[in-house]
């Protein structure tokens, strides 16, 4: 009869030891989301600001295709001569409300 009082005190301790580990284990925290990118061809129609802070509208491809805004800052990089009717090729990621422009290439226009 003592060995089993014993073995039942014991058990009893060991499982109250481990149930308080499990409740003081911190769960992993979350990895944050990983921006969503985004890649886009069109046609330069205006462009405003300069240097790091410069904004420049695109129109898709498509004829469907809404102009988006994208702004450029000291991240981003910049290839080729972006004005007024380049062809462009811009990846960017969404922040919030604004479109943050990760890269951009203008492609030569073609003189006719």
């Amino acid at each position: 009869m003592k060995i089993a009082s014993l073995l039942a005190v014991l058990l009893t301790t060991v499982l109250l030891t481990m149930s308080m580990a499990v409740a003081q284990t911190k769960p992993a925290a979350a990895k944050p989301a990983k921006p969503t990118t985004h890649v886009m061809n069109g046609t330069v129609e205006s462009i405003s600001g300069s240097g790091d802070a410069m904004t420049v509208v695109v129109k898709g491809s498509k004829s469907s295709d809404k102009p988006v805004t994208l702004m450029l800052n000291s991240a981003t990089t910049k290839t080729g001569d972006l004005v007024q009717g380049a062809k462009v090729n811009a990846h960017y990621r969404v922040d919030g409300s604004e479109n943050i422009a990760t890269s951009i290439t203008a492609s030569a226009t073609r003189k006719k």
